[in-house]
Order: structure tokens, then C-alpha cells, then sequence
């Protein structure tokens, strides 16, 4: 496979554009953060040529511009990866020309947290609407200073002073000392996603979204180049169509990616990871310190060998913010999620187990339809559970045996039915619900997991404080809609 050439430095020259929320201008960058890390294998196979040619292909920037609160917990190692929406050479094609000049913006923000025995790993993703407080920041390039701003959307702190800004703002957000950063463009997730020979995804309706560029069936697909660009940008075809809703889909990307270079040995391939590593440095922008072979054995050795279970992708508890429903705050539960990250401790949870009291219900809705779709690829098998919901007490209940093939089983409900669908959740051990303002019923995409089986599994584990994400052994399906 040919290399990517060489390509410019991820811009971070603020030039005070308002963040907009129009579609086109909003589908930015969303990187993979185990990708990022993927190429710090490069020492476990590579020589002192190589290495130093891989060296060479890396833009540094400085880690410290911004003012740090006191007392900041420490001993895991923490790294910052930043994914840059910059317009400018080979990623002008994803925009206009106000775009192209316009300063590069930190629309993905994933903190990689991996435990000081190695253990363990934490993938922390903060959304880009997220209103938080940005400190005083100094661009370390012109020597402009940026006051301090509260209650401040917190992908505009990479055009304060580059992406030590985001570094200092999420530091001061969790309580975390951040060890380093990767700012990385457009270009390093195609490349990626080529090297390994492309990702399988799952959604449950067919996505034609003009903004992303995204096109998939139903059902599972392998994904690699510009639609593996496109699936972790777009945001019109998941869920209720919001950025949480698209976070969620990363992280399944990043799942499933993990699980393959796993299984098929990629992290023991030398040759292999000099591709990745060829591919990546070229579009990746670092801090000083995240260039040291010490440094990069240790991240490196832990992903070749790390317990699936124990890799836990979650979004920061979040709330509407309340003086604007289409943006976040942080809510109250996010005081005991950042405590896990500062005591070095996994996000992952032992599950509730079904001793709890059972659900009261009176107070459900019945009335409420049911859709069964049947992708677990045997016959008639969504009539069969649909008698199951049936007897729970739904009356309304329409089945759909002919939707494609899907690995996993999911529950999409419109808001304020919450209750309703974990009651049909509940009779199959269904835990990927989503609510979308798309649907006026309960529906549910039968997968494979239910093909024979009633119920499925328990899962091992949770997300501390009640977050949302998965653990990088579990497999799903995303909630989706034709855009």
C-alpha cells in the first residue's frame, strides 16, 4: 500500500470565528482516539531509521499555555486527543473557502486515561457544545494572550493558543494532570481505517446523509477511507441527530476497531505497524514530550494484550445547558465520574443485577405501539419474541420479518417513554436504548444475539455515575434514520 505524502501542519491560528451550528459547518473531524495510540507500537518492531524517519513525520506544539488550577491528580498516564476540523490544505475539500481560512477548531475531545499498572484504560469523549469555563491561555507561537472566559462552548479553546488551551481546560475541568496531546486532521483517520483493512459497523435503517457524505444499508458493513470519515462525522444519520448521539457511534467505531487488530494480531506485526505509524505521524501534531521511545513503549505495550472488558469508551455526564437547550453543561453526576479519573480508577462498573424491585406497572403506558424488525437472520424469530411483549402487556405490536441482518439487538423510543422501553428491554436483556424525537413508538431491531436465545446475556459490567458508552468487548448496533 502507497503512503499518504507528506501533509501541512493541523492549523490552530485563532481567527475569532463564532462557533455555528449549521450542519455543514459542524461535521468535523471525529477521530479515533485508539487509533491515535496504535502507532506508539511502532517500538516493539521497528529499527533506529525508522524510527527516526517516523520521528521526522511529526509536528510538535507546545503543551503548556494555559493557567492550571491547583492540586491536580496525577500517577496514570493521560493523553489529550484533540481531533482538528481545519479546512486548509489536503482537508480543504471538506469545506468552503471561509472554512479553509478559517482557524481549526477541538471538535473532538477524547481523554485517553491508561491505569499506572496498565491495566486499565479510560476513554473519556466531551462534547463539542459542552459550555464550559476556558482559562487564560498564551499562543506560545505569537505571544497573544487570551483572557480567561466562562460559560464558553469548549471546542473554541484550540483557537486560544493551540491545543495546549484544551489541554489546560479539560485539565482544570476533571481534576486530571494531563500528561500529553495528539492534535490529528481528516487525512490520518482515512489512512488508518485503510491500513487495517476497514471496520465493520452496524445500523438499523439505511443513512443517505448528504452533509457527511455517508451512505450504508442497514444491517453490518465494513467501512474504510472516506466512509470511515464520513461515519465518524456524520451526525444526521444516529440517533436523535445530536452530538451525543454521534459520540455514541464513535465509540462503537472505536470498539469494533480495537476488537479487530486484536483478534487478527495487527499490534504483533511489525510491518503492519509501520503502516499505521507511516500513516498517522504524517497527520498528527504532538506535544515534545510524546516523541520519547520510553514513553511510546510504555503506551504501546498495553494494547496488544489488554482485557477487552477493561477498555471503557463513556461520555461525561451532561445535561441541556440551562440557558440554551441545544448546547451542554455538566451535570451533578460528573463530580463522581472525574473522582474515578483522579483516584486512577476504571470507569467500569459491576452491573445491576435483576435482584432490584421490579418496575411498577401501573405506571406504564401500554397504549404505546411496538415495532419488531427481525434482523437476527433466522425466520419468523420476530413474531415469536413479539408474543413475549405481548404477554407483558403491549397491545400494539407490529412485526417486520424481512429487515437486514444486525449482530446485535437495540430499542430506539420517542422522549418521555423511557420507562415503557425499558420494559420491553427488560424481557429480552436489550441495554442499547436510544431516544429519538424520529419516532411516535417503541421499536426494536431483533439482532443476532436473539437469534436463540430468549434473553441475552447479562453484560459484566457499567459506566460509573450513570454515563453512556461501552466497554470495547461489547458489540452494538446504532440507532439510526434515512437522512
Amino acid at each position: 500500500m502507497a503512503f499518504l505524502g507528506s501533509s501541512p501542519q493541523p492549523s490552530t491560528a485563532a481567527h475569532g470565528r463564532h462557533m455555528l451550528l449549521q450542519p455543514q459547518r459542524s461535521q468535523r473531524l471525529k477521530w479515533l482516539a485508539f487509533g491515535c495510540v496504535a502507532m506508539l507500537l511502532l517500538a516493539f518492531g521497528l529499527g533506529g531509521f525508522a524510527l527516526a524517519r517516523l520521528r521526522s513525520n511529526v509536528h510538535t506544539a507546545e503543551m503548556n499555555v494555559g493557567e492550571l488550577v491547583g492540586n491536580l491528580a496525577s500517577g496514570p498516564l493521560d493523553i489529550l486527543v484533540i481531533g482538528s476540523d481545519t479546512r486548509s490544505g489536503n482537508n480543504a475539500a471538506y469545506g468552503d473557502e471561509s472554512d479553509a481560512e478559517s482557524g481549526a477548531r477541538s471538535d473532538v475531545m477524547m481523554l485517553l486515561q491508561v491505569s499506572e499498572d496498565r491495566q486499565m484504560v479510560n476513554v473519556v469523549s466531551f462534547p463539542r457544545d459542552l459550555m464550559v469555563d476556558i482559562p487564560k491561555c498564551t499562543d506560545a507561537e505569537t505571544g497573544q494572550v487570551y483572557a480567561a472566559s466562562e460559560d464558553t462552548q469548549i471546542n473554541e479553546s484550540l483557537e486560544r493558543g493551540g491545543p495546549g488551551c484544551t489541554v489546560a481546560t479539560i485539565s482544570n475541568i476533571t481534576g486530571v494532570e494531563i500528561d500529553h496531546f495528539m492534535l490529528v486532521d481528516f487525512n490520518a483517520v482515512k489512512a488508518l481505517s485503510s491500513v487495517v483493512g476497514g471496520v465493520q459497523v452496524c445500523v438499523t435503517e439505511d443513512i443517505d446523509d448528504t452533509y457527511s457524505g455517508l451512505k450504508l444499508k442497514a444491517g453490518t458493513s465494513d467501512v474504510e477511507g472516506e466512509q470511515a470519515l464520513a461515519f465518524l462525522r456524520s451526525r444526521h444519520g444516529f440517533g436523535d441527530g445530536s452530538d451525543t448521539a454521534r459520540i455514541r457511534a464513535q465509540q462503537s467505531f472505536l470498539s469494533s476497531l480495537l476488537r479487530k487488530v486484536q483478534s487478527e494480531g495487527t499490534l504483533s506485526n511489525p510491518t503492519m505497524l509501520y503502516r499505521i505509524a507511516e500513516a498517522v505521524t504524517q497527520n498528527v501534531t504532538v506535544d515534545k514530550g510524546l516523541t520519547d521511545l520510553s514513553t511510546l513503549i510504555s503506551v504501546g505495550s498495553i494494547f496488544s494484550t489488554v482485557d477487552l472488558s477493561k477498555v471503557v469508551f463513556a461520555t461525561v455526564p451532561n445535561e441541556p445547558y440551562i440557558l440554551d437547550d441545544n448546547k451542554l453543561q455538566l451535570s451533578t453526576e460528573s463530580e463522581a465520574f472525574f473522582t474515578k479519573l483522579q483516584k486512577d480508577e476504571s470507569l467500569v462498573e459491576p452491573a445491576v443485577t435483576d435482584e432490584t424491585a421490579e418496575e411498577d406497572v401501573d405506571s406504564l403506558n401500554y397504549d404505546v405501539s411496538v415495532s419488531v424488525s427481525n434482523g437476527s437472520g433466522i425466520d419468523d424469530r420476530g413474531s415469536v419474541l413479539a408474543s413475549d411483549i405481548a404477554d407483558r402487556g403491549f397491545k400494539q405490536i407490529t412485526v417486520n420479518e424481512n429487515a437486514g441482518e444486525y449482530s446485535t439487538s437495540s430499542i430506539v423510543y420517542p422522549y418521555g417513554f423511557e420507562a415503557e422501553a425499558q420494559a420491553v428491554a427488560d424481557i429480552f436483556g436489550i441495554t442499547t436504548l436510544t431516544p429519538s424525537d424520529q419516532y411516535i413508538g417503541i421499536e426494536i431491531v431483533v439482532g443476532a444475539d436473539l437469534a436463540e436465545h430468549d434473553k441475552i446475556e447479562s453484560q459484566d459490567a457499567g459506566i460509573a455515575a450513570g454515563a453512556t458508552g461501552q466497554t470495547a468487548d461489547q458489540v452494538t448496533c446504532q440507532q439510526s434514520f434515512n437522512y
